[in-house]
């Protein structure tokens, strides 16, 4: 294993850290962005309508409150239109890695000696031993 594999073993290993420490924090932060970030473009959305529609602010909150709801319903008809498609191409590619995962994992068994399996049974049978023993006691 060269130098270069051993720094992104590293360094994934470093954010995978930093992400399970931190996941709680990072997560609300981003939502709170994200809040803020929504709060700020429906306030320019109600200021846009008022400034050209020449409403007061009632009446431009509830245009812009039923505006987000037809965004709302149509991004939802447009995820159930997609998803079927979705959900059959991720089918094909789970079926198609499954197969190569296990022509892989046949391949490499074959390429195995004797002694070696005979060792990967073992430890396997016995492993299989001790949890049934424990799950059953």
């Amino acid at each position: 294993m060269n130098l270069l594999n051993n720094r992104k073993i590293l360094l994934r290993f470093i954010l995978i850290g930093l992400v399970i420490t931190t996941y709680d924090v990072m997560l609300h932060s981003l939502l709170s962005v994200a809040h803020i970030a929504f709060e700020g473009f429906e306030l320019a959305l109600e200021e846009l309508i008022e400034h050209v529609f020449h409403t007061d602010r009632h009446q431009s909150q509830l245009i812009v409150f039923y505006l987000l709801w037809l965004i709302a319903i149509y991004a939802l008809y447009r995820l159930w239109r997609v998803l079927p498609g979705m959900f059959r191409r991720l089918k094909a590619k789970l079926i198609h890695e499954s197969m190569h995962y296990k022509s892989a994992m046949i391949r490499h068994w074959k390429e195995q000696p004797s002694l070696q399996k005979m060792k990967w049974v073992t430890s396997f049978s016995v492993t299989f031993s001790c949890m049934v023993y424990f799950a059953l006691s």
